[in-house]
């Protein structure tokens, strides 16, 4: 998917749709969608006999569901070839290294939260925690659509407040 407008690939797949709801886009694309006690896997994307499937574990919450659910179909729309060939593999769900996984993840950022919303949000004076909160999504989903629309050439000026533990993690 090199070079590609991941943007531009949401907001198609929105308009053509119409709706912007991972539970109801991935029946408007096709995919079936299951829940299933998935242990530390948070989900999975596969496609099989030409079928196309998506896995949430059910033990997650719906603001994390909802996550998931927009992050596999990233992967259906950006990386099914891939997946066609078994070559699709979850590693981490926020792991950034791999390229699909950064990609399925700018993909749900971006399904999850509108330019505009981003933007209202920031004039406003929000930190990424308090739009993560407003939003409902999680911090890094937040943070993922803020830096794509920085590449794309917003200016999102979004104050940053450290986190009070930010010395306290690993290095």
């Amino acid at each position: 998917m090199s070079g590609i407008d991941i943007n531009a690939v949401v907001l198609e797949t929105v308009r053509k749709c119409r709706t912007n709801n991972p539970f109801e886009l991935a029946g408007s694309l096709g995919i079936d969608l299951d829940y299933a006690d998935l242990g530390g896997l948070k989900g999975f994307y596969i496609v099989y006999e030409k079928g196309r499937y998506i896995v949430i574990n059910e033990n997650l919450d719906e603001r994390l569901m909802k996550l998931v659910a927009a992050h596999e179909i990233g992967h259906d729309c950006l990386h099914r070839d891939i997946a066609e060939r078994g070559g699709l593999k979850e590693t981490g769900f926020f792991d950034m290294k791999s390229k699909p996984e950064k990609e399925a993840n700018i993909f749900a950022a971006n399904l999850l939260i509108s330019d505009r919303e981003m933007l209202e949000l920031a004039e406003e004076g929000y930190t990424i925690e308090n739009i993560a909160k407003a939003l409902g999504v999680h911090y890094q989903t937040a943070l993922i659509k803020a830096e794509d629309m920085g590449k794309r050439g917003y200016e999102v000026r979004v104050p940053y407040v450290p986190k009070s533990e930010f010395l306290g993690g690993e290095v």
